[in-house]
């Protein structure tokens, strides 16, 4: 919801976690008899969730304070790196 989806299961392509392809988050939201249920973003950018047992791609997501940047280009020899954090 923080990344601009309005609400689940509405189509949205206006938000940073639109890629037009289906991939888990891995961030959990909520746990169920010891299972944590995690969201997925769906190829029209609509947010759903649910049990990670079908074969799609994995994205993780992080939250970093507006106060830092990042730096690097995401590779293997130039990973990202987190600059200007305490």
């Amino acid at each position: 919801m923080l990344a601009g989806i309005p609400n689940w299961n509405s189509s949205n392509s206006n938000n940073y976690l639109y890629t037009r392809q289906n991939y888990w988050t891995i961030s959990p939201y909520w746990f169920n008899d010891g299972f944590a249920l995690v969201f997925v973003v769906y190829s029209n950018g609509s947010l759903d969730g649910g049990y990670v047992y079908v074969p799609i791609g994995v994205r993780p997501v992080i939250n970093i304070r507006a106060d830092v940047a990042l730096t690097g280009s995401g590779t293997v020899l130039d990973p990202f790196k987190v600059v200007g954090a305490d």
